[in-house]
């Protein structure tokens, strides 16, 4: 996997690199039917056919920026389906997840796609990945060592808030590591310190609402497509949720 990551960010240039990241989404597709009760084998796949299909028609129109916008309603909404789990009933129909998987997906894509046409796109990616890694690995060491108050009790027991605060601690020293190696100025510091606070908590929710389906469905992992660690969505829940978030407050502060 890190091989492959490596490969796809420095090596792959930009249409490469775009139908890449269509065909991890396109498999992501695949696993998301499942997590969303499609339980034929042809469901999913047409699934994760129309996931490629959409994947076209927003590089065909010039989307990807558009569909950015999509993302603080979707993980809004996602919020409140954690929140309120399991009581809540609109997010169980089958159609319901579909839709918001469609959503979700393409939405990760765009921001991949208009991260890679920026021409620091290997600095903003890495830093993009860090965020995500630091977060979670930060919520790991500090909620094995403090974690006391369930995060999400009937979405994912094992999470924490202090866990929550740790990798949000672990995010914010690496942020002023990269602005003091970048030289930035004290309001751009601010500025990436916001976005990294922004993302590295909605990275978390990422994670909670793909926890979210597949205990609903009763499954440990999206599939076993990566053997001995489940399948893509296991490895890029918090991505989705991060990516397209990370890329919208970049834009809009103007720095891609």
């Amino acid at each position: 996997m890190a091989v492959l990551f490596v490969c796809a960010v420095f090596v792959l240039e930009a249409t490469s690199f775009i139908f890449a990241m269509a065909a991890v989404v396109v498999l992501a597709g695949w696993e998301w039917a499942r997590l969303s009760g499609v339980n034929n084998q042809v469901g999913r796949v047409v699934f994760a056919l129309c996931i490629g299909a959409v994947c076209f028609l927003v590089l065909n129109n010039h989307l990807q920026e558009m569909s950015l916008y999509m993302s603080p309603i979707l993980w809004g909404l996602a919020l409140y389906w954690v929140t309120r789990y399991p009581t809540l009933l609109v997010w169980k129909f089958v159609f319901s997840r579909l839709l918001f998987g469609v959503l979700v997906l393409i939405s990760t894509w765009s921001a991949l796609v208009v991260l890679k046409q920026s021409n620091d796109f290997v600095v903003w990616v890495l830093l993009l990945m860090g965020l995500i890694w630091g977060a979670d690995s930060g919520a790991y060491f500090a909620g094995r060592a403090f974690g006391k108050r369930k995060l999400a009790r009937f979405v994912s027991p094992g999470k924490s808030w202090e866990g929550v605060a740790g990798g949000l601690v672990l995010t914010q020293i690496g942020v002023i590591i990269f602005a003091f190696l970048s030289d930035f100025s004290l309001s751009n510091w601010c500025l990436l310190a916001v976005i990294a606070l922004v993302t590295s908590s909605v990275s978390v929710l990422g994670d909670l609402t793909e926890s979210l389906f597949k205990r609903h469905e009763g499954i440990k992992d999206s599939s076993h497509l990566i053997p001995g660690h489940g399948g893509v969505m296991d490895r890029v829940d918090s991505l989705t949720a991060a990516a397209p978030i990370y890329v919208l407050l970049l834009s809009l502060v103007g720095w891609l």
